[in-house]
């Protein structure tokens, strides 16, 4: 639940990120079935699948943004991932930052 909440929050920082960002960080090619509507019906259909990922740090959050495409299709939003660590002791979660000393 707790990630849900984070991932969330995030969301806003997204279309940002992408609007400014001048780099990718990586592109990845995969095959895999997609539910898609043909003739009337939902079937299961073998396509290729680019997913295009996007680094920032953005208000002191750094973050990763994946975007897919099936192809023949839209490039859409597939997910908002932070960067973790835990607390030793604690074992809880925290967010990395941009100061690398800290973290």
């Amino acid at each position: 639940m707790t990630d849900q909440y984070v991932r969330f929050r995030l969301l806003p920082l997204v279309p940002e990120i992408i609007s400014k960002s001048h780099t990718l960080q990586s592109i990845s090619h995969t095959m895999g079935f997609e539910l898609m509507n043909v003739n009337s019906r939902w079937d299961n259909i073998l396509k290729q699948i680019s997913y295009w990922e996007f680094i920032a740090i953005l208000r002191d959050v750094r973050i990763r943004i994946v975007i897919k495409q099936v192809e023949g299709g839209n490039k859409h939003f597939f997910s908002v991932i932070p960067y973790w660590k835990i607390k030793p002791g604690t074992n809880e979660r925290m967010l990395y930052g941009h100061i690398p000393i800290e973290d």
